[in-house]
């Protein structure tokens, strides 16, 4: 089973916090269920904002070591069946499912069972990998059982929810300059893309996100508060990653400049060889 824990750094580590991060602003006091929630890091934090946070896994030992390792008095671990979580109907303000959806064939269950769940205004949000970007030469992972496009994603949930907003995840390098007198906990950030050609020409981004993001419901009013996430940037403050590519670099660089001395050795060692051979008769 494919399962991102916390041990799990770089990339991966990157992409999952900050789903969970990004909703933080929109959730303070909602009754809130985390589908699939895995080792239970997200839930953890979700439940540092909402009013209540069900978080839910179909493994079992994977819901014992969460409840031991977060034991919250507003997180409740079940371990059921996402598919069937045999929770009372209509008493949750948001769900929160992230990637989710690819590992199941039964799409349209799953919307029917977190729309069972929602209140009449509730919202879901959702992610899961745009398979046209995360599978560009059909590299399928075999963790994976459905995968959908932007299209298809968004025709699952218009299937099920009369209103819904799109957002694209992908890992990106930036420069960032920021104030450093102002130690605002949030900083309104520029973002800019450009093109190296002959002179460098800004335009919009026309990366392509490798994951989709959306948020649902039948509350218009609801759509609107949660729009305002918008977007989002997201680090460590150690900016592992980037130290990271740096040292690996570092590492190849210094095994470039060691093959020319190699390759001399390597034909050094077979003139030697070859004359043995030719002394010894071979």
């Amino acid at each position: 089973m494919e399962r991102y824990t916390t041990e799990h750094l770089f990339h991966q580590w990157y992409e999952h916090w900050h789903r969970y991060f990004w909703v933080l602003p929109l959730i303070k006091d909602l009754q809130l269920a985390d589908l699939a929630c895995g080792e239970g890091y997200g839930a953890a934090l979700l439940a540092q904002h909402a009013k209540h946070v069900t978080a839910l896994d179909i493994d079992a030992a994977t819901i014992q070591k969460a409840q031991q390792k977060y034991p919250q008095d507003n997180i409740r671990f079940v371990c059921a069946d996402v598919l069937n979580t045999g929770l009372a109907a209509n008493q949750l303000d948001c769900i929160t499912s992230f990637e989710t959806l690819e590992h199941l064939a039964e799409h349209e269950a799953l919307l029917f069972e977190f729309k069972r769940l929602l209140k009449q205004d509730g919202v879901l949000i959702i992610s899961t990998p745009d398979t046209d970007v995360y599978n560009p030469e059909d590299k399928h992972n075999h963790h994976h059982v459905k995968e959908l496009d932007r299209v298809e994603f968004q025709g699952l949930l218009s299937r099920h929810f009369a209103h819904s907003a799109l957002f694209g995840q992908q890992l990106q390098l930036a420069s960032v300059i920021k104030p450093i007198d102002n130690q605002a906990e949030s900083v309104t950030l520029q973002a800019k893309w450009v093109q190296q050609g002959k002179e460098f020409t800004a335009h919009k981004d026309i990366t392509k996100p490798q994951y989709l993001l959306a948020i649902a419901t039948d509350c218009e009013q609801n759509l609107e508060k949660f729009k305002h996430l918008g977007g989002s940037c997201f680090n460590d403050s150690e900016n592992s990653l980037y130290k990271h590519h740096e040292q690996q670099l570092q590492r190849l660089q210094s095994v470039d400049k060691r093959m020319p001395e190699l390759e001399q050795q390597v034909q050094r060692q077979a003139t030697i060889i070859n004359h043995l051979k030719a002394r010894l008769g071979l």
